[in-house]
C-alpha cells in the first residue's frame, strides 16, 4: 500500500480528528500497515484543551480509558482524570504512536472524486482513498430560541471555564445532565446565588454496594451491549448525572437543594423580564429518583440479593416537595448569567448531505457510512454502549482500520 505523502497531500487515508478516536485509529491503521496522516484543525486534543470547563474531571475511571499500547500506570486505576490529565495523556500517546499528525489544518469539503477523495482544506486540497471521520460528535452547542432578558448575558457549558468568567449576580443554569449539576455544584461552591432549570434525566449512584458504578455497568455486561439490541429512545436519552470531581460523587437534585441551588422546572421560554418553565420539577426529580432504584434493583438482581443495599445519603429524600414556579424574574431574582447546559452536536458541514441525517450526525452502520471509502469513529453508540467513550472507542477503532484495510485491498 501506499504511504502517505505530505509534499503531494495525498494520502492512503486521511483521518480527520486527533482527539482520542483519531488517534486511536491511527495506532491500529500503523499496525496493518496502512499509510494515512490525521489533519487536525487545531492541536491534539483540541476540544478538552477548549471546551471542557477548568475543573473538568472525566466521569469515567482510569481503568477504563483503553487505548491501544496506552500505560496509564503513573495513575490510580480508580482516579478519575482531570481536564489537565488528559491533554497530557493525549499529547504523550501521540508522540508515543508516533501518529502523523498535521495540525491547524481544518478540513472544508469533501467530495468523492473516482473512486477516491478530494478534501478541501486550509492548506489546499488533500487527496485519499478513504477518509475516516474522527472529530467528535460534541463539536456545536445547541442553545434554546429563547431571548434573554436585558442585562443577562448567555454562555453555553462549551465556553464555560469558571465561575468568575460570568457576570456578577445569580446565575441560572438551563438542564441537569453531567454538564449542568456539576456546574451549579460548582458555581455554589463558589459562592454564587444558583437557579437549576431541571430536566428529565436519570441519575446513577456514584458507588453502591462498595462498588464504583462503572464497575457495575461492565460486569453487567452494559458497556457492550449492542446498537441493535438497544430502542432507539435508550440510546437517544441523554447521559446520566454523576461526576467524576472530589474524587467521584453522587449527583442527586435533592442534595443539591440541600446545598443551597434553587431547583426548577424546565425552562421553556422567555417573556420580556421573565423567564417561563414548565412547572415539572416533581416529575423530573421523579425521573432521576426512579432511574437510580431502578439501576440498584438491577445490580440486586444480578447479585441474587434478599434485601437492598445502602442508598447514599445524598439521595435521601427532601421530605417536602419544593415550590415549582411556572415564571422567573430575572430582575428580582438577581441573575446576571444563564450558562446553557442543554447539548452538543456534530460539527459535519464539511460532508456530503446525503451521509448525515437532519440532526447532522453521520448515518453509519458499524463504521461505515453511506459512500463507499467513508468511515467514522467516536460516535456514540457506533456498535454499543462504550463507543463514544474512552472504554470502547478504540474497539470501534479496530474494527474500522480493518474494513479500511480490506477496503483498500
Amino acid at each position: 500500500m501506499a504511504v502517505t505523502s505530505e509534499s503531494g497531500r495525498r494520502s492512503d487515508v486521511v483521518v480527520v480528528g486527533a482527539g482520542p478516536a483519531g488517534l486511536a485509529t491511527s495506532r491500529h491503521l500503523s499496525m496493518l500497515g496502512v499509510g494515512h496522516v490525521v489533519l487536525e484543525r487545531d492541536e491534539v486534543g483540541a476540544t478538552w484543551r477548549s471546551e471542557r470547563w477548568d475543573s473538568f474531571h472525566l466521569v469515567t475511571p482510569a481503568w477504563s480509558v483503553r487505548l491501544p499500547g496506552l500505560d496509564l500506570s503513573a495513575h490510580d486505576p480508580d482516579e478519575f482524570l482531570s481536564r489537565t490529565d488528559i491533554i497530557h495523556m493525549l499529547d504523550r500517546y501521540a508522540r508515543l504512536t508516533k501518529a502523523p499528525v498535521r495540525t491547524h489544518v481544518e478540513v472544508r469539503a469533501v467530495r468523492r472524486d473516482g473512486d477516491s477523495f478530494v478534501l478541501m482544506t486550509s492548506e489546499g486540497e488533500w487527496s485519499a482513498r478513504a477518509v475516516v471521520v474522527a472529530s467528535g460528535p460534541l463539536r456545536l452547542p445547541r442553545v434554546p430560541a429563547i431571548a434573554l432578558p436585558t442585562g443577562v448575558a448567555g454562555v453555553h457549558a462549551i465556553d464555560y471555564r469558571r465561575p468568575d468568567q460570568l457576570a456578577p449576580g445569580a446565575v441560572l443554569v438551563v438542564g441537569s445532565g453531567q454538564s449542568g449539576v456539576q456546574i451549579a455544584d460548582e458555581l455554589r461552591r463558589a459562592g454564587r446565588t444558583v437557579f437549576l432549570a431541571t430536566s428529565a434525566v436519570g441519575r446513577v449512584p456514584r458507588r453502591y454496594r462498595g462498588r464504583d458504578v462503572f464497575v457495575w455497568l461492565r460486569e453487567l455486561g452494559l458497556l457492550e451491549q449492542s446498537r441493535e439490541k438497544t430502542p432507539e429512545e435508550v440510546r437517544r436519552a441523554p447521559q446520566v448525572a454523576v461526576s467524576g470531581s472530589g474524587g467521584g460523587r453522587t449527583m442527586a437534585l435533592q442534595q443539591l437543594a440541600r446545598d443551597g441551588i434553587t431547583l426548577l422546572g424546565k425552562l421553556v421560554g422567555a417573556d420580556g423580564a421573565r423567564f417561563r418553565l414548565a412547572g415539572d420539577l416533581a416529575h423530573n426529580m421523579k425521573a432521576a429518583d426512579d432511574f437510580a432504584a431502578r439501576f440498584r434493583a438491577q445490580i440486586d438482581r444480578h447479585l441474587g440479593a434478599e434485601t437492598p443495599g445502602d442508598v447514599d445519603p445524598v439521595e435521601a429524600p427532601l421530605g417536602y416537595e419544593p415550590a415549582s414556579p411556572t415564571e422567573l424574574d430575572a430582575a428580582t431574582a438577581g441573575i446576571g448569567s444563564v450558562v446553557w447546559c442543554t447539548g452538543m452536536r456534530p460539527d459535519t458541514g464539511w460532508l456530503p448531505a446525503d451521509v448525515v441525517d437532519p440532526s447532522g450526525t453521520p448515518e453509519q452502520h458499524d463504521g461505515a457510512l453511506a459512500l463507499p471509502g467513508l468511515f467514522v469513529v467516536g460516535l456514540p453508540w457506533q456498535t454499543h454502549r462504550g463507543s463514544g467513550i474512552l472504554y470502547g472507542m478504540a474497539t470501534d477503532a479496530a474494527d474500522v482500520a480493518s474494513q479500511i484495510s480490506n477496503y483498500l485491498g
